[in-house]
């Protein structure tokens, strides 16, 4: 009996090795350039494409194919691609100057992989743009032909030397004339709100609790009234919270009128009792197949793939 339990465990991991095998994603034919398993294209943008990705391979050896899939059945995108890349061994060999373009369409996911070759001109950061600036903007409007061509396009044209790609648009920025009165007066009427709350438990409280929370306000006061209300008046509110907190102390804890004031409104000193006692212990965070008009005799030229390229979504 103790002999059978290698053998049972031997045959275990060879099971589930099979398991494996037989339940990830077959690699569909290489049928030529394009390879629309999803039906995004119409047969005129296939055989466009296809014409335009014969003449890059006649004119440069790289080889780029696109395809399309319905959907990934689960499996991670990345690495779906780069076994597609690796079983159809896209470029040259010791070259590898091989590039997949792959689009899922039901799970609005598409990838640039990029073989050995290739990586020093589709560096990771430029395949990033590709996908983003050119291809997600066409498929997000539901042109997924005219986004495939525009991605490649680009690969294209960067293969073959030149600047097609533009430069990553600056993040924009906006001015405070931009931003409505009505939304400036909402965002102010917030800030008093929730700020308002914690300025009064800082007033009425005691000890050194109550300074904790004039500290901690400051920066609120500094930044917030400034963004929405500009520097002109925005400066206003930390000047008086600054000088108007220690004077409100003193006049509530040190004169008669103060003291009286307290006495005239006990709720006042409830919430401040109630509040100190919730908070003294701190705060905590919340947390349709291919086809190809050349034939069926397409085939990679036994290039080599990294994991070099980018993802994106739409």
């Amino acid at each position: 009996m103790r002999g059978s339990r290698p053998l049972a465990s031997v045959l275990t991991v060879v099971t589930l090795a099979i398991g494996a095998t037989a339940s990830a994603k077959d690699v569909p034919y290489l049928a030529g350039h394009v390879n629309d398993t999803a039906g995004l294209l119409q047969q005129s943008d296939k055989d466009r494409l296809e014409g335009k990705l014969v003449e890059l391979e006649q004119a440069t050896g790289a080889q780029v194919a696109v395809l399309t899939i319905p959907s990934l059945d689960g499996e991670a995108l990345e690495d779906y691609t780069l076994r597609v890349a690796e079983t159809w061994k896209l470029g040259r060999k010791d070259v590898d100057d091989g590039v997949l373009f792959l689009i899922a369409r039901d799970d609005r996911k598409m990838r640039l992989e990029v073989g050995y070759g290739l990586e020093p001109k589709l560096t990771d950061a430029l395949t990033k743009r590709i996908l983003d600036n050119l291809v997600r903007p066409h498929f997000k409007s539901g042109n997924f032909a005219g986004g495939i061509e525009a991605g490649v396009d680009a690969i294209a044209g960067t293969i073959q030397g030149q600047d097609v790609v533009p430069a990553e648009a600056p993040p924009s920025t906006r001015s405070l004339s931009d931003i409505g009165l009505p939304a400036r007066l909402g965002g102010m009427l917030v800030f008093s709100l929730v700020v308002g709350v914690f300025s009064l438990l800082a007033v009425i409280n005691k000890g050194c609790q109550s300074w904790f929370l004039y500290a901690f306000l400051m920066p609120f006061y500094a930044a917030f009234p400034v963004a929405l209300l500009g520097p002109t008046i925005g400066w206003l509110p930390i000047v008086a919270w600054l000088v108007g907190f220690p004077a409100l102390k003193y006049w509530l804890s040190k004169t008669a009128s103060g003291k009286g004031f307290l006495k005239a409104h006990p709720a006042l000193a409830t919430f401040g009792a109630a509040s100190g006692g919730r908070s003294g212990g701190g705060w905590s965070g919340g947390g349709s197949g291919g086809s190809w008009s050349g034939g069926s005799s397409y085939s990679g030229g036994g290039g080599s793939f990294g994991g070099g390229g980018s993802s994106s979504s739409w």
